[in-house]
Parts: C-alpha cells; structure tokens; sequence
C-alpha cells in the first residue's frame, strides 16, 4: 500500500512541478502581450514621448508568442496529473479502509 500512496504523492509532486514551469512562462510571456504604461502613452496627445510600442496585430493586440499555448497546454496536463494522483491516493486510502475492516 505504501508504493500506491507514494506513486500518488511522487505524480503530484510532477504536476507542481509542471505546474511551476509552465507559470514562469505565462510570466514571462506579460512583457511582450501587455504594453507598459509608457509605451501606451506614445499615442495619446500630450502624453510624453516614450518608447514606442511593438507592431500589433489586426484589432491592436500584440499577438502571444507561441511559448503560451505551449504554457498553456503544460498548466492542463499539470491539472490532469494531479487529479489523476488524487485518485490514485484516494483509491490507496479506500484499499487500507476496507484492509482494516476485513481485519476487524
């Protein structure tokens, strides 16, 4: 039983993991989707002049780069993992209870 229950912990430990790495893209990814605070003011009148914002794509959005899918798909499969090691845990929990009343 103590191999079930560690399979279970080790997999969610992975989807933390997976989970961490795929959040430090999406965070890495803000500074090319979201203009800063002086690149907007470039196009307002009497805003000063600061540098001047990246080419946006047709509807004014800068288009993600494709490390955000990527990220975005790693965030479900975490979220997969980990429930997946929940149920693992849990049948493991469900195993000893019967265990224990078969024995009492």
């Amino acid at each position: 039983m103590n191999a079930a229950f560690a399979s279970g912990v080790s997999g969610f430990a992975s989807a933390a993991a997976l989970m961490n790495r795929a959040a430090d893209r999406v965070s890495g990814v803000r500074d090319l989707t979201i203009p800063d605070r002086s690149s907007r003011a470039v196009n307002t009148p009497g805003a000063p002049a600061g540098p001047s914002p990246q080419n946006p794509a047709p509807g004014g959005r800068v288009t993600p780069s494709p490390d955000y899918a990527a990220a975005a798909v790693d965030m479900i499969q975490a979220r997969n993992l980990a429930a997946a090691s929940c149920a693992i845990v849990r049948a493991a929990d469900d195993m000893v209870g019967a265990l224990l009343d078969v024995k009492a």
